[in-house]
């Protein structure tokens, strides 16, 4: 070489296999320009030369000139069809660049000349995975390629590898745990086999294995966000949602726009009723990934809890669009479609959902308690994940509308059963069924359904009736169908009321369609279809300031216990929207009523709220009411459906050992029973 350029020997010109081997060395070097000459070079001496096309090929493919690489490499293979690193390398190229239909007809080609070409087997096994196996075939060629390339190959580990995830793929989690197992033993320092691992244990089933494999990736490979992943699964299907958050989010930090691990995190924090961080997560899946019907199904119900519906039943139907047997999709669409009156459609849903399949199981590993857990697939059940949290006790829940004769038998053993359906406006259809399996079972039952009727907002004035201190005020009920034409206000002076009324429909909770008529006049725009109640409605400002106080008790065992106070400057007080999460002083106050409710709302009015759980004599239950000036206890509902539930990290936190009270004396009573 002089002066920069490329001169040829005194002696002549290098023969081609000189002159390639020159340019692999000075390739190596980074010489990019150098090597491309020496390789035109020998090509110009010997331009069909199958040795000079390939390398020249693979030089222009490893310099990210995929398009020159491709020609050259079409040029070899018209000269020698049978060249199969030819085939190899231009499926290489094509599945780099998103075209895996000719990718694998190129590995195949390959395997027609080489069947037991080991490279191309692994990589035509990992292209079908990739694409998502478009049929049953797939799946079965990428087995079988794995499985030859794993006899094939100086170093298996990988195939075994690669055939554990296409296993896992093919739904056969336990031959993937072994062929994973197979790749551990024989990679020990690979932490994606063990990620993987991990992924494969969880599908089979054996949660505490998996969490264990998946903690030592993290700890070894902190920068894996597959561990990540498999860590906050493990976690979050071993029901805790609080470290599987923790770990979804790291795995995020290291991959923003996994769809997967923003799939994990929503899940994980509409576990912890963190709604709207997981609503936006769950919707970041949906955006990364569109054909997800996780991503949709479980938006859809969290939006649902949430009171969007509209949103909710948007994604419900994409999810079902993507699988039409979903049943958590199609539960959480009939729940929509019958709170907005749709009834027969929701009833479809129902069906799709339940009718195949009425129990369902849940079960931790090592549970305090099997419960049996009697349920409505409608609206008006008891908040129950709190009560009995899901890494506690196993739940066997058994959906009633959909029994069938002999069921009760047949059930898994459990031992107590509870019974959630505590709306008294849903309870009526199942009451009988219910009450007959008590009887003809002898099953120790928590919440009577006998006693869940009373509690209709109609009903419960007389059935709090006498208790000093309290003041319930009057209700009256318009069935559905009846209302659809009635004159309201002539329907509500017929049953003794004039405004101003609290006007609602039948079976809505959280203020949903809730109208305050002060004159006749603004009863006539209310929709009654639906049916509707009728309240007295009773002013309830505090003098003191103007703001009104809706407290809450819940009874466990008839014994009440303070759960919140929910402070506003109107009259529809909600505790989320109150004025009590976001200002110190009301927070005070609150804290002032869970520390100690007889000092804050008064002894009589505190011993007026101890004889309502009596009466109404249900193992749970809650009230909310406010204080009246003269002290008397002013009840807005009584009920079974009320719902308890942690406050996430920040100032309300300080709740939480209430809380806890509360969920532990319940816990206590379904173990002591």
């Amino acid at each position: 070489m002089v002066g920069g350029k490329i001169t040829a020997s005194a002696a002549g010109p290098d023969p081609p296999e000189a002159t390639l081997a020159l340019a692999l060395g000075r390739h190596r070097a980074g010489a990019t320009a150098e090597a491309d000459h020496l390789f035109r070079q020998a090509l110009d001496a010997a331009p069909d030369d199958p040795a000079a096309l390939f390398l020249y090929a693979r030089f222009n493919a490893e310099t990210g000139r995929a398009d020159r690489a491709r020609e050259i490499l079409a040029r070899l293979v018209a000269l020698q069809p049978g060249h199969v690193e030819a085939h190899v390398a231009l499926a290489d190229l094509a599945e780099r660049a998103g075209r895996q239909d000719e990718a694998m007809a190129r590995y195949r080609q390959a395997l027609e000349i080489r069947p037991g070409h080991a490279v191309a087997l692994v990589k035509l096994a990992s292209v079908l995975l990739d694409r998502g196996f478009t049929d049953v075939a797939d799946l079965g060629a990428a087995i079988e390629v794995c499985r030859a390339a794993i006899t094939l190959l100086p170093d298996p580990a990988a195939a075994h590898a690669l055939l554990g995830r296409t296993l896992l793929a093919a739904g056969r989690a336990g031959e993937a745990v072994e062929a994973y197992r197979t790749a551990a033993a024989l990679a020990p320092l690979n932490p994606p086999v063990f990620a993987g691992l991990a992924l494969a244990l969880l599908s089979a089933g054996d949660l505490e294995a998996a969490l264990e494999v998946a903690e030592t990736v993290t700890a070894v490979a902190p920068t894996l966000a597959d561990g990540w992943y498999a860590r906050g699964r493990a976690l979050l299907l071993l029901h805790r949602p609080a470290p599987a958050a923790e770990a979804f989010a790291q795995g995020l930090q290291l991959t923003p726009d996994d769809s997967r691990l923003h799939l994990g995190l929503g899940d994980a924090y509409a576990e912890v009723y963190r709604e709207r961080e997981a609503i936006a997560h769950l919707a970041r899946a949906a955006a990364l990934d569109p054909d997800s019907k996780w991503a949709h199904a479980n938006q859809g119900s969290v939006l649902y809890r949430n009171g969007e519906l509209a949103a909710a039943e948007q994604h419900c139907r994409r999810a079902l669009a993507l699988d039409p047997d979903l049943p958590s999709a199609h539960r959480n669409l009939a729940g929509i479609l019958a709170e907005d009156g749709r009834d027969q459609e929701a009833r479809r849903h129902r069906d799709a959902a339940y009718a195949a399949d009425n129990v369902e199981i849940h079960s931790p590993p090592n549970p305090r308690a099997t419960v049996l857990v009697l349920t409505t697939c409608d609206s008006g059940n008891i908040p129950h994940r709190n009560l009995l949290p899901a890494d506690r006790y196993a739940r066997i829940d058994w959906f009633i509308e959909y029994a069938t004769p002999g069921q009760a038998a047949a059930l898994p053993p459990y031992d107590i059963a509870f019974n959630i359906i505590g709306d008294a406006d849903y309870s009526d259809p199942t009451e009988a069924v219910v009450e007959a399996f008590v009887r003809r079972r002898g099953v120790r039952v928590l919440n009577d359904p006998a006693r869940i009727g009373p509690t209709r907002r109609d009903r419960l004035p007389a059935h709090l009736a006498g208790i000093e201190g309290l003041v319930v005020p009057r209700a009256a009920r318009l069935d559905p169908g009846a209302g659809r034409d009635a004159d309201i206000g002539a329907w509500a002076r017929a049953q003794g009321l004039e405004p101003p009324l609290l006007l609602r429909p039948i079976g809505s909770h959280g203020g949903r369609g809730l109208t305050l008529a002060r004159s006749m006049g603004e009863l006539e725009g209310f929709d009654a279809a639906q049916g509707a109640y009728a309240t007295a409605f009773q002013t309830f400002a505090s003098p003191r300031d103007g703001l009104f106080r809706k407290y809450r008790a819940i009874f466990v065992d008839r014994r009440p216990y303070p759960y919140h106070l929910g402070i506003s400057d109107h009259w529809l007080v909600h505790y989320a929207s109150s004025l009590t999460p976001r200002d110190p002083d009301h927070q005070a106050e609150e804290m002032r009523f869970l520390e100690d409710p007889a000092q804050a709302v008064g002894e009589t009015a505190w011993a007026a709220i101890g004889a309502v759980g009596r009466r109404l004599d249900l193992d749970y239950a809650g009230l909310d009411f406010s204080i009246l000036p003269d002290g008397r206890v002013l009840v807005f509902e009584a009920n079974a459906t009320m719902l308890v539930h942690r406050e996430a990290e920040g100032p309300l936190a300080r709740k939480n050992p209430y809380v806890e009270r509360i969920t532990s004396a319940f816990q206590a009573l379904v173990e002591a029973r």
